[in-house]
């Protein structure tokens, strides 16, 4: 921090800092363990065409297809992993499963943690924010048949996505003065002492209780918990300006980079697509966070539109029943397309900004993956998944492999173990047995 009367403004990370420094003016290099390590879950629901996603080779000289076009000059930056499979997947039930594992879906089931909440318990207590929980729509929608988000706390409570880039940008990088600052103490201190008031009483009831209602009891006193904590991080970091970064242009109408306030003949996906990535681009680069959860594409009613502004007649999820109507398919390959170029250009972006002796993306993993599989409509196996970037992290890719059979968990714990932590017990309610050795 540099401090002067009354003002303190945030620093970037300078080469001084490093371990690797002999002095100020000889500053040496930031030693490459010492760089934030990232990661973006992302998934895709619904599907896509796979018969012209999949590539018929494997290896890093598979053919081009038509899907994959517009990433083929990114080919070194990517793997297409085929085969994977969620056990508790199929129809539209794998927003839930997607980063849990389990089968939350279901009536009685066990509601769990999300392994990007697990990550970020590792590695997201250095950022002002452990994690970001994005999607094309917002809230929760919890209760109904899908969800808007992919990410649940420790208590099994579903975390609100937000979808509004400009909120986001707020969010990450706008200003509070001293009132503002003082307010959103006052306010933690009163939620603070009726947390304190509830579980005082919570604790005398719960001598009074049989073992079911304690197991219950006890979850409520985790989600109280979950709470204390985030508002004790949000507490340690309101006296710390916020990055200053160069305004992004929104434009005037900000209802029109709202999905849920749009119609398919006005929603402009592809600036809305761009905007979202632009600003993920900049919480990376200002380490404002490390781990990102992002449903792009929601299952049942995907939320995107499917580029109707573009002359796409169809709603995405009509064209992944398509019955072999081949206008159907025809259009679903140029929408699974257009997705794939807003892909390249995050990719791209992420490629263009410099880090240490490589670029952001070096660092950072990407996931682009879907719960529902590329043979059938919304099958549970085959699933269509990438993993990019992640060069300076250890990824070795490999082009296009086939693990068939394996749990998608295994991805998981691949990139925890590139993210340098450990495996969380009972990791993914045992979807996952191992790592794919091939990315290794």
């Amino acid at each position: 921090m540099l401090r002067g009367t009354g003002v303190a403004v945030a620093l970037p990370w300078l080469e001084s800092m490093s371990s690797m420094s002999r002095s100020v003016v000889n500053a040496g290099e930031i030693a490459e363990h010492e760089r934030p390590r990232r990661s973006v879950f992302s998934m895709w629901g619904l599907g896509l065409n796979g018969r012209d996603f999949t590539p018929t080779q494997t290896g890093k000289n598979w053919e081009e297809t038509t899907i994959l076009k517009p990433l083929s000059h990114l080919r070194d930056d990517f793997t297409i992993v085929s085969g994977l499979k969620l056990t508790h997947s199929g129809g539209h039930g794998g927003d839930r499963t997607f980063l849990t594992g389990t089968s939350t879906h279901d009536a009685g089931s066990e509601l769990r943690i999300s392994c990007d909440q697990e990550l970020a318990e590792v590695v997201g207590n250095d950022t002002r924010f452990r994690s970001l929980v994005l999607g094309i729509n917002r809230g929760t929608s919890f209760g109904n048949p899908q969800d808007n988000t992919l990410s649940w706390t420790r208590s099994g409570t579903p975390i609100p996505a937000e979808n509004r880039p400009d909120v986001i940008f707020d969010r990450l990088f706008r200003s509070e003065n001293a009132e503002q600052i003082a307010a959103r103490k006052a306010g933690s201190a009163r939620t603070a002492s009726v947390l304190d008031a509830v579980r005082d009483e919570a604790t005398r009831l719960n001598n009074r209780l049989g073992q079911a209602d304690q197991r219950k009891l006890d979850q409520y006193f985790t989600s109280i918990r979950d709470l204390e904590h985030s508002m004790a991080e949000d507490l340690a970091w309101l006296d710390r300006p916020k990055p200053e970064v160069e305004p992004v242009d929104f434009g005037e109408d900000l209802q029109a980079l709202d999905p849920q306030r749009q119609k398919k003949s006005t929603f402009d996906y592809r600036r809305y697509q761009r905007l979202m990535y632009d600003v993920i681009t900049l919480a990376f680069q200002t380490d404002s966070t490390r781990v990102i959860s992002y449903m792009a594409r929601k299952d049942l009613r995907d939320g995107t539109y499917a580029y109707g502004t573009m002359g796409c007649p169809y709603g995405y999820h009509e064209m992944t029943h398509h019955g072999e109507d081949p206008d159907k398919l025809r259009w679903l390959t140029k929408v699974d397309t257009w997705y794939s170029e807003e892909w390249a250009y995050f990719i791209e972006k992420l490629k263009g900004v410099p880090e240490g002796s490589g670029s952001l993306l070096d660092h950072t993993m990407l996931v682009w993956g879907s719960s529902g599989g590329t043979r059938n409509a919304h099958n549970r196996t085959w699933l269509p998944t990438m993993l990019v970037g992640g060069h300076k992290l250890g990824v070795r890719h490999q082009g296009h492999i086939i693990k068939e059979d394996d749990y998608f968990g295994n991805l998981w714990q691949t990139m925890f173990g590139f993210m340098g932590a450990p495996i969380p017990q009972d990791f993914q309610g045992g979807e996952a047995d191992g790592v794919i050795r091939e990315l290794v």
